[in-house]
């Protein structure tokens, strides 16, 4: 089994802010690292499939050099699952940055439950792209 590891970073919040990104030959060791990472035994039941992307910073005292990990594999390197995965370390990145002090009932939602936001985007990303490719303005 083969493994890729770069990073990418942004400075869109006016922080630099990085991501490192791992990619899996397959599923399941895309997964095994995943749990291991979080601390967590590796369930073959867990709803690990297209990617995951994990880290950010404790609340309430932010890390200043927080590292994401997005974790994807062979098998769905899509633009929906890469859009989908950078969401969720984009969220991470926006909170911690943008809303300073930031303290609401709804932060475990949008620092780590925002699946629907992710898939929407994930969604949308690809039916432009495809929608690009198809009147050949990209290719």
């Amino acid at each position: 089994m083969s493994f890729i590891r770069f990073r990418v970073a942004t400075r869109a919040s006016g922080v630099r802010r990085q991501v490192w990104v791992h990619v899996y030959d397959d599923r399941e060791q895309m997964a095994r690292a995943h749990q291991a990472h979080r601390g967590h035994e590796y369930d073959p039941g867990d709803d690990i499939a297209g990617g995951v992307a994990f880290g950010g910073f404790p609340w309430p005292r932010p890390d200043r050099t927080p590292i994401v990990v997005m974790r994807l594999w062979t098998g769905q390197l899509t633009t929906r699952t890469v859009a989908h995965e950078s969401t969720h370390a984009a969220a991470a990145f926006f909170f911690m940055d943008c809303i300073p002090g930031w303290d609401s009932r709804a932060r475990p939602y949008l620092i780590g439950n925002h699946e629907p936001l992710a898939y929407m985007i994930g969604d949308l990303t690809s039916e432009v792209i495809a929608a690009l490719y198809r009147f050949k303005l990209i290719g």
